[in-house]
């Protein structure tokens, strides 16, 4: 038999390190993400920086939006019982708390329905959030309301809001919220040391739920799975979408989680 095809009887020379190469491997993964991250920012930035051509049309209907909304607005604060009507809105019903939803308004030119929107923690569409019943929203709601959608939740939708959809403000940081010792920390000298109490007082808008709301961040849903049925544009008394919906809230809700 020919020497060529011989199976050698030594082992190599060379020593092979099994951790030396694993340590090469993660430094050149590290590597990798390090230079995707750097190219990402840097891209991000190029966008921020870039300014994209706007035609003067652009500009003029921005400023007639803006004026068309603000006109509404003043129509809307002028009327001599608005005051009296969001006062019975809110005491004709047994509900205190309202679920409501931004879900429209991409770009808005007026700058006071951007405040209000600012105020009320809804800085882009689909955000939602939980409002005390009071006259004093309720005037706030009539200003927005082509923009929003609210209602009365039920139990059940909160809760699914908060295991779904719930994260925590903490130092200025949107942080989810893993653990009730987590919420003890933050609330517990409220008397709210886990999930379930923060259910509670939001549902029955109890005496620490300015706390707890602040505590909790804006929901980001979804857009609604088939879509909106009916017009946007439109009341939702007048058979559109917008708008005081009740009870119904719940079924939308139920469909943009």
């Amino acid at each position: 038999m020919s020497d060529k095809y011989a199976v050698p009887n030594k082992l190599p020379g060379k020593t092979v390190s099994v951790l030396k190469h694993r340590k090469r491997r993660i430094q050149q993964d590290k590597s990798v993400l390090e230079q995707k991250r750097t190219e990402r920012i840097k891209r991000l930035k190029k966008a921020k920086t870039h300014h994209k051509f706007r035609r003067a049309e652009s500009f003029v209907m921005g400023y007639l939006k803006a004026e068309r909304t603000s006109k509404r607005i003043r129509q809307t604060i002028l009327r001599t019982n608005v005051t009296e009507q969001s006062a019975k809105a809110a005491a004709d019903t047994n509900h205190k708390l309202l679920l409501v939803m931004r879900h429209a308004g991409k770009k808005i030119f007026d700058k006071t329905t951007s405040e209000i929107f600012k105020t009320l923690r809804m800085g882009q569409r689909h955000n939602a959030v939980f409002l005390e019943n009071n006259k004093e929203n309720q005037l706030l709601l009539r200003v927005i309301e082509p923009y929003v959608v609210y209602g009365f939740p039920t139990l059940s939708t909160i809760r699914e809001l908060l295991f779904k959809k719930g994260f925590a403000s903490i130092d200025g940081k949107k942080t989810a919220i893993q653990s009730n010792t987590m919420v003890e920390e933050q609330l517990g000298d409220k008397g709210v040391i886990c999930l379930e109490d923060i259910i509670h007082e939001i549902y029955t808008v109890g005496p620490n739920f300015a706390a707890v709301n602040e505590f909790l961040c804006a929901f980001m849903l979804s857009s609604p799975r088939d879509g909106w049925k009916k017009k946007v544009s439109v009341s939702f008394k007048r058979g559109g979408e917008y708008g005081d919906r009740g009870t119904g809230i719940n079924e939308l809700i139920a469909r943009c989680l």
